[in-house]
């Protein structure tokens, strides 16, 4: 598995016209495809495996590489954590924190499973020992040592593909419970 800290994508290179017209294309879509393919529709930071919403992640934050090397399928709570600025100003839904007991890779797979069992916020975070919650900064070796935590808490970007996502993986959830 690849490791996971809290970071950001530079928007010198996401905030322009070029990216979302690539993202828009049939070209896009091809590789897209062979990615998810590749990587088993998996993320590569956690392990979680899903048909749907996951995303095909550039590595080195340049959506103009998109070298096999360079893509990789990412879930989306490993996304908000890579791309904290989203996560937490953004979309409002990651909170960071300078203390944990598990590593980052470890701090998604046990919140997933945990808020799959119905457990809150207040008790996963307990049980991850995660203390002295902090602001986002955008310096990269800041958010390095902390520790992100996606929150059960909706996004601001309530047509957003997290959303969109958490209501696909409950319906998922009950689909294997029924079985």
């Amino acid at each position: 598995m690849r490791k996971l800290f809290p970071s950001f994508a530079p928007p010198e290179t996401w905030r322009s016209n070029d990216p979302v017209e690539k993202l828009d294309s049939g070209e896009w879509r091809k590789l897209r495809s062979v990615i998810l393919q590749r990587d088993n529709f998996t993320c590569q930071y956690c392990g979680y495996h899903s048909k749907k919403y996951q995303i095909v992640h550039h590595i080195d934050g340049n959506p103009k590489n998109n070298s096999h090397e360079n893509l990789v399928i990412i879930c989306q709570m490993c996304n908000l954590v890579e791309h904290s600025g989203q996560g937490c100003v953004v979309q409002g839904v990651v909170d960071l924190y300078k203390n944990s007991n598990y590593s980052q890779n470890e701090i998604i797979q046990i919140t997933r499973k945990m808020r799959d069992e119905g457990k809150p916020d207040k008790e996963i975070i307990e049980f991850l020992g995660l203390a002295d919650k902090v602001d986002f900064k955008m310096e990269r070796d800041y958010l390095s040592k902390l520790y992100g935590f996606v929150t059960e808490r909706l996004s601001n970007d309530l047509t957003g593909m997290y959303n969109h996502w958490k209501i696909y993986h409950k319906q998922e959830l009950r689909t294997r419970m029924n079985q």
